[in-house]
């Protein structure tokens, strides 16, 4: 199957062919595409449509003149091992299948390449193997399509209206983030006050020690994602059997090599996250932001952990105003790490669930757990450890006590609220001498860019109906959209 998502595409802008493409091209030149080599946003848009969509190849690339040239590729590798693609980051304008979308500005689905003698005498598909595609395009603020970002298969394949809305998502994602960020440093430079050179001391700052070895400690971990990301294109070349056909027991622990070389890369993306914030970070940076794609972005980051404790994550969102005026980030961050501990927490066969909600003029991101017989809820263990931030190591007895005392505090109350403290003072009395407390980073985290953010978490919930986090955050500013 061939199509694109809209027959109807005439353009109706009054410009000529040559007009397009000299707009085009000053828009590139414009924002700096020609001389940028690694774009963050754009890796993170190429890494974060592989996964969701479980595809092995995503390129995120800008059309020149005469090619494509790649801004960011995931999975190049399993088309050969140092192919020309991969080592080039680019390709020939009339030999790139992104040239359709470009000039129709449209989305363009190819479920099988062979099917086509318009695309299956293209290098792509008798030199690389491509036998599907589906591109969408890169539109500007300025209603100015510069690229696309699109996803193959070496295999044909049929994609659902979930697959587009999803990539199509990614890309008016992308492209606002880069905008955004490319404006920011303009603007900051141009309200900077003029220095004063007698004012000036004449000495190096320099940065702190554990700053440093945080900085380097990023630096490492980005230089490990290319080993990294080889073994598994490897391990995926493999797989599909290419060389020869594989016993079921090779495949089987080549899917653990892959499976295990996907949970090693998201969590070093969330090193790499960290080593980001700053010591000296002391405020917001606050944009208008689609809370349900922000919550859809740290669950991608979550899943293979999820799978390999054999849990699942449900995503709900209520009916209504779904861009939020909040530090993207922070926020991410904080739903990242609580869910992440719920994880490691809970049972095989659980369901992890997200819920998105407002209350008046708040934002509540509710975090907890059901279980086909253990019901719903957090965990015993999380809410005994992880609420109250200093969890400790007890008696089967002392943890009896505990449970009790924490059950009778809330017998009759409906939706009754346990602070952190409040729980942290059960947990105390609970410990064992001489034993060390263990902490939950990840929660100590979250509470903290929580309250940076002016809001809190909470453990609420009853006996019956069970407990859960509650992450809760205050509207400070009315959002620029409404959906």
């Amino acid at each position: 199957m061939i199509s694109y998502e809209n027959r109807l595409f005439c353009r109706l802008d009054g410009l000529t062919a040559a007009a397009r493409e000299e707009q085009r091209m000053s828009t590139i030149t414009d924002l700096g595409l020609l001389q940028m080599e690694s774009i963050p946003v754009f890796e993170e848009a190429t890494q974060t449509a592989t996964q969701a969509l479980e595809i092995p190849i995503c390129i995120l690339g800008v059309m020149e003149s005469d090619r494509q040239r790649f801004k960011s590729a995931v999975g190049l590798s399993t088309l050969g091992l140092m192919n020309a693609l991969a080592t080039s980051r680019q390709l020939p304008r009339l030999d790139s299948f992104c040239t359709h979308v470009v000039d129709s500005q449209q989305t363009l689905i190819i479920e099988d390449t062979l099917a086509h003698p318009a695309f299956a005498s293209s290098p792509l598909v008798y030199q690389y193997g491509i036998r599907a595609y589906l591109g969408v395009p890169l539109i500007t603020s300025t209603d100015v399509c510069i690229g696309t970002l699109a996803i193959l298969d070496v295999t044909p394949r049929k994609f659902g209206t979930r697959d587009i809305a999803f990539l199509q998502l990614m890309a008016r994602w992308c492209m606002s983030e880069f905008e955004q960020q490319r404006s920011q440093p303009a603007e900051s430079i141009a309200s900077r006050p003029e220095p004063n050179p007698a004012a000036v001391p004449n000495v190096i700052c320099l940065p702190s020690i554990d700053q440093t070895r945080v900085d380097l400690l990023g630096h490492l971990t980005q230089e490990l994602r290319t080993p990294l990301t080889s073994v598994m294109g490897m391990a995926s070349v493999l797989l599909r059997e290419i060389y020869g056909p594989l016993t079921s027991k090779q495949k089987e622990y080549l899917n653990i090599i892959h499976n295990s070389g996907q949970y090693l890369l998201s969590l070093m993306n969330e090193i790499v996250h960290l080593s980001e914030v700053k010591n000296d970070q002391q405020s917001l940076n606050l944009n208008s932001v689609d809370i349900e794609m922000l919550c859809q972005q740290a669950i991608v980051s979550l899943e293979q952990a999820a799978q390999r404790r054999e849990q699942q994550i449900r995503l709900t969102v209520e009916p209504g105003r779904r861009i939020w005026l909040i530090d993207k980030d922070k926020v991410r961050q904080m739903v990242y790490y609580l869910m992440f501990s719920v994880i490691q927490t809970s049972t095989a066969g659980s369901i992890v669930r997200l819920h998105v909600s407002r209350r008046e003029n708040s934002l509540n991101l509710s975090i907890w757990v059901s279980h086909p017989w253990l019901g719903e809820g957090l965990p015993y263990s999380e809410i005994y450890n992880s609420a109250a931030l200093v969890g400790t190591a007890a008696t089967v007895m002392k943890q009896e006590e505990l449970a009790n005392q924490y059950l009778q505090a809330s017998v009759g109350l409906v939706d009754e609220t346990y602070s952190a403290t409040k729980l942290s003072t059960f947990a105390t009395e609970a410990a064992i001498p001489n034993e060390p407390l263990r902490k939950n980073l990840g929660l100590l985290l979250s509470q903290q860019l929580a309250e940076f953010h002016g809001g809190k978490i909470t453990v609420q919930g009853t006996p019956e109906s069970g407990y859960r986090y509650v992450i809760n955050l205050p509207r400070l500013a009315e959002p620029t959209e409404e959906q």
